[in-house]
């Protein structure tokens, strides 16, 4: 660990030489029994947050009153004191923490058994509860009765699914019915933690393995949308590493719904909106079997391409052209946008001596579709003689 996570080691260290236990906990320790780089690093320890502070110079209270301290030591790391959780009323955060002094009660409160181990500073590993078999076994198995990990926590449930998208893990079959029986229970959590775990879903190398443990288990019924007509539609997505593209595709599968309405629902910001209807215009601009000089204008490279794939695996009909060759027509358009016209608002005005208006978006418009279609080079002394012929007699 000393070389691997040096900040880790220190805070361990420092920990034991005042006297307390300390471990690192959570993903970190479940990608390094996976052999897998782990970057987000946690530790936990019998010291309470008080006791952390006085022991380090840089910290920040980030979550004090539920045990968290960041600790600064080269790089911020959260230190969480070993707690125990009391109920949950509200099915996702504890009505209480009380501080332990033990460490497998603390890991025993935890999500799955892949993420309730924990590891020393000279890398042995603690394992109460079977993590690493249920690594070696790949399955997702909650720790302890899944019925009360699940009604302690409702987005546990979608967590179950992600994971088991994220690393092509099984849902254990006592893990997997508590889901199904539970899962109108996620209807406590909120729709921002719920659009993080979609989006992790379709991020994930499995998406398609996501979205059926989705509609299987039941989750998907509690929240608006089509998401089981077309659920084999998803074995054919591809994010391109982009979380919005997932709404772009779910948007696809949709059949008479409001989108804007739906993207609403799950909170997705104006930018991601905007992302959306550009790709479902370029996808039903295919449908035709290519697109225009005009659509490939129009739309960005990375809507493009994202474009294609979709209306690839949608669509009944043959695509004309590969999407390379698209693409190679859209990099030798004569204008990349409508700033590279040699001409302007003010010049047309000059020529003019009409006054500023509507009038002169109208004949940008037209005039970078002649351009863009080689009627016209982007030439200031040709598109003067085309506007005064076109416009001034």
């Amino acid at each position: 660990m000393k070389n691997r996570w040096p900040a880790a080691y220190k805070i361990i260290e420092e920990l034991e030489q005042a006297g307390f236990e300390a471990f690192v906990v959570g993903g970190a320790v479940r990608d390094f029994v996976r052999n897998a780089p782990a970057n987000d690093v946690d530790i936990t320890t019998n010291a309470t947050p008080l006791e952390v502070k006085k022991i380090f110079t840089h910290t920040i209270d980030v979550g004090i009153e539920h045990g968290t301290v960041l600790v600064v030591v080269d790089e911020p790391i959260e230190v969480t004191t070993y707690r125990s959780e009391s109920t949950y009323s509200d099915f996702r955060r504890p009505d209480g923490v009380t501080f332990v002094r033990n460490l497998q009660e603390d890991l025993q409160r935890r999500d799955f058994t892949i993420n309730a181990m924990a590891l020393t500073k000279e890398d042995e590993l603690v394992d109460y509860f079977g993590g690493k078999k249920a690594i070696e076994e790949e399955i997702i198995q909650a720790v302890g009765n899944p019925q009360l990990r699940f009604s302690e926590d409702a987005l546990r449930m979608l967590r179950a699914v992600r994971f088991s998208a994220q690393l092509n893990f099984t849902l254990e079959q006592e893990t997997f019915q508590a889901i199904r029986s539970l899962h109108p229970l996620i209807e406590h959590v909120s729709i921002e933690r719920v659009k993080v775990e979609l989006e992790k879903i379709w991020l994930s190398d499995f998406p398609f393995k996501g979205m059926k443990l989705f509609v299987e288990s039941g989750l998907s019924q509690n929240f608006p949308g089509d998401w089981e007509r077309h659920l084999q539609s998803w074995d054919n997505f591809s994010s391109f590493n982009v979380k919005v593209n997932g709404w772009a595709f779910f948007a696809l599968m949709q059949s008479n719904e409001n989108i804007n309405i739906l993207l609403n629902h799950y909170k997705c910001s104006n930018d991601e909106k905007r992302h959306v209807k550009n790709v479902l215009e370029a996808v039903y601009s295919l449908e035709k079997g290519a697109w225009t000089l005009d659509e490939l204008f129009l739309f960005r490279e990375e809507v493009l391409t994202v474009a294609y794939h979709f209306g690839n695996s949608i669509f009944s009909n043959e695509i004309a052209h590969p999407l390379a060759k698209f693409l190679l027509q859209k990099r030798t358009l004569p204008i990349t946008s409508k700033k590279d016209i040699v001409v302007n608002g003010n010049d047309l005005i000059e020529w003019t001596n009409k006054k500023r208006g509507p009038w002169i978006k109208e004949v940008l418009d037209i005039l970078t579709g002649m351009i863009v279609n080689g009627k016209i080079n982007n030439d200031r002394h040709e598109i003067k003689e085309w506007f005064s012929h076109e416009y001034l007699h």
